[in-house]
């Protein structure tokens, strides 16, 4: 009997592809996880193909084994899961094995068996059901329904190119969502539903399934390894009609995807901070097109990506310019900053008022901790962590000074300058905000909704559930409060510091500024309660003031390209950051310099594509756990002609020993 072989992806970078026996009378498929022998020691790949003849000088007898199969995948057995997953490594510049190991860690324990149990029931455990999925607990109003009929219209025709939903906050886009995808389900397919952060998961199922009544999980990294493996396998085996997860749910092989929503798809949580750099929402995207599966994507302040993806033709627009209540949103009146505990006399009025009318209200301050600077009283230097070149924060509640990129601490305050002892707290974080409430409405039951006071998922809902069961009269919340989040008694959203993004040295900064007020403007007034919002200004002469004012998210996005598109930026053009990182300052200096000179010669080949090259430059947060850092952006046109040039010289970059070098590709940040 002839012997077989298969080709095994092995994750690990250095080696790729090797060969194995497929033992006799065994069986084996394409995508099948197997257990290999590798250096003498056992670990796992995946089978890409069964080759017909070895490589020239292969000698058969020395080839391993097959050692066993520890469970079947869709990669590398459906080829468009496959061209998905090629496309990602290509794109974002990462090796495949590497981005394979990534996929399947959740499933693999380091034993090289499945990380749960292999008892279906106990995976089945996962499943999240709801009602009979035959009882229709829709409620759509007609501008809803204009909408769904106008989706579905075109998906008959067989056009299929992604639908951006231009929703007001509290307009009803996630109505329209589970509508569609109830469609879908009944043919047999499934929905993956990305939304930006992982507090949000758990309420949108249980929305989808009330409305649906299809038995659903969720996805996300902060569940163990089991529990994440038994929402996996409910997936994976089409036990579950609906996925919901965060970003990396849109990496992971599904066998029977049929549609694929994108809710928030303006956030900035969708792009990965670490290799791959990939975004979720444009992984998502481009997983439809591969695919054949339609793809929806939602916001009440779309990126421009987005946006000029709908002027350019390339996704269909849908509207919905009311809110579902028919409520007009509220209108947002500004303050002038003068000072961080100021608020005016009649805003606090308001607010008294409001709380004994038994409204809520919204404070919001995207800072986390007591005080931004621990400064010494001598020579007025701020305290900075040893690992990372930036000020720490002073904790009230844990008396410690943090910093927030390595979590290093100190109790007690020393100078590293001069040597003195004492120190005073300046700025505002959102512990001195509740602190300030405190004394403004004396008597008011007051939560503060922050990352440091809510860290488990199980506090989250509880701290929802009780906001929402008007528990509370005032919220003091971060950022995490603003995404996807409905409180029906809250009638009053103050923003403090509402412009502060803008002092930042990003092009995107009048962009995320407009989103996140919008956002947080949006959660007042949802329901039965008038809507108020106050937002103080920084920067009050800034173009963006004119629009927020008016509601007016096109005639911002239209000044906002404008500008982008005279300057040459994305998304008129594509980004890259070569992003450089090592212990030695100075060696990551010399390899800069160094890739940068390779990068500009090479660029100089392609004397017929108008690549621009910067210098190297320090990133904001130019020393990050003790590695220091350098960047070199690249800006280049939008066609695949420049990014299969760009794709070869960065390939073909420089490796010095000790210095990480990375490709960000289509960078959010910094």
């Amino acid at each position: 009997m002839n012997k077989r072989f298969a080709s095994v992806v092995i994750p690990r970078p250095d080696i790729s592809q090797l060969i194995y026996e497929v033992p006799e009378n065994a069986t084996y498929e394409k995508g099948d996880a197997v257990e290999i022998e590798l250096r003498k020691k056992k670990t796992w790949g995946i089978i890409s193909s069964f080759p017909e003849d070895l490589p020239e000088g292969l000698d058969s007898s020395s080839i391993k084994p097959l050692l066993g199969k520890i469970l079947s995948t869709p990669l590398y057995r459906n080829i468009s899961e496959t061209k998905f997953i090629k496309w990602l490594a290509d794109y974002y510049i990462y090796p495949e094995p590497l981005l394979v190991k990534q996929l399947f860690t959740p499933l693999i324990s380091s034993g090289n068996t499945l990380t749960g149990s292999s008892d279906e029931m106990k995976h089945l455990s996962a499943l999240q059901s709801g009602k009979d999925s035959t009882k229709d607990t829709l409620t759509l109003n007609p501008e809803q329904e204009a909408v769904i009929r106008s989706v579905t219209a075109r998906w008959e025709k067989g056009d299929i190119k992604p639908v951006l939903l231009y929703g007001l906050t509290g307009s009803g886009k996630s109505e329209i969502f589970a509508a569609l995808a109830k469609e879908v389900l009944k043919s047999g397919k499934q929905v993956l539903y990305l939304v930006p952060e992982i507090g949000l998961t758990t309420g949108a199922l249980n929305r989808l399934i009330n409305r649906i009544g299809s038995p659903g999980v969720v996805i996300h990294s902060f569940m163990t390894k089991k529990k994440r493996f038994s929402a996996m396998y409910c997936a994976m085996k089409k036990k579950a009609g609906l996925i919901v997860g965060t970003r990396s749910s849109i990496i992971y092989p599904f066998f029977d995807t049929g549609l694929i929503i994108v809710d928030e798809e303006h956030d900035t949580s969708y792009k990965n901070l670490e290799p791959p750099y990939y975004n979720a929402r444009d992984a998502a995207v481009m997983r439809g097109s591969i695919q054949k599966v339609p793809v929806l994507l939602g916001s009440a302040t779309p990126s421009t990506d987005s946006w000029y993806n709908c002027i350019n033709g390339k996704y269909h627009l849908e509207t919905i310019e009311t809110r579902a209540n028919m409520k007009p949103l509220p209108e947002i009146r500004r303050f002038p900053f003068k000072g961080e505990m100021y608020l005016p006399a009649d805003l606090v009025e308001r607010i008294s008022e409001s709380v004994k009318k038994g409204e809520q209200s919204l404070f919001f301050l995207n800072r986390r901790g007591f005080a931004t600077f621990a400064i010494c009283r001598e020579c007025r230097e701020p305290a900075k962590c040893p690992n990372c070149n930036v000020a720490m924060v002073y904790h009230r509640k844990k008396d410690k000074i943090i910093c927030h990129h390595c979590n290093y601490s100190i109790s007690t305050f020393k100078c590293t300058s001069c040597g003195n002892s004492s120190c005073e707290f300046e700025g505002m974080g959102i512990e001195k905000l509740v602190e300030a409430l405190s004394s403004y409405f004396p008597g008011t039951q007051i939560v503060s909704f922050d990352k440091d006071n809510i860290n488990t998922i199980a506090m989250l809902d509880r701290t929802v559930k009780n906001i929402t069961e008007k528990h509370y009269d005032i919220i003091a919340g971060t950022v995490m409060i603003s995404k996807g989040h409905n409180f029906p008694g809250l009638a009053n959203v103050i923003i403090k510091y509402a412009d502060y993004l803008l002092c930042f040295k990003d092009f995107r900064a009048a962009e995320k500024c407009f989103q996140i007020i919008t956002q947080v403007a949006g959660r007042a007034g949802r329901f039965d309660v008038d809507g108020n919002v106050w937002a103080e200004a920084i920067y009050p002469d800034h173009y963006i003031w004119k629009y927020l004012e008016n509601n007016d998210y096109r005639g911002f996005a239209t000044e906002e390209l404008a500008w982008r598109e005279r300057l040459g930026l994305p998304p008129f053009t594509k980004m890259t950051v070569i992003k450089l990182s090592g212990r030695s300052e100075q060696s990551v200096n010399s390899a800069s310099e160094s890739i940068y000179g390779f990068l500009t010669r090479e660029l100089d080949r392609f004397k017929n594509i108008p690549f621009i090259i910067l210098p190297p430059l320090e990133p904001p947060l130019s020393r990050i756990n003790n590695r220091f850092r350098k960047n070199i952006t690249l800006i280049s046109p939008k066609n695949s002609s420049a990014s299969k040039a760009l794709t070869l010289i960065l390939n073909s970059c420089p490796v010095k020993k000790g210095i990480a070098v990375t490709f960000d590709i289509d960078p959010v940040n910094e």
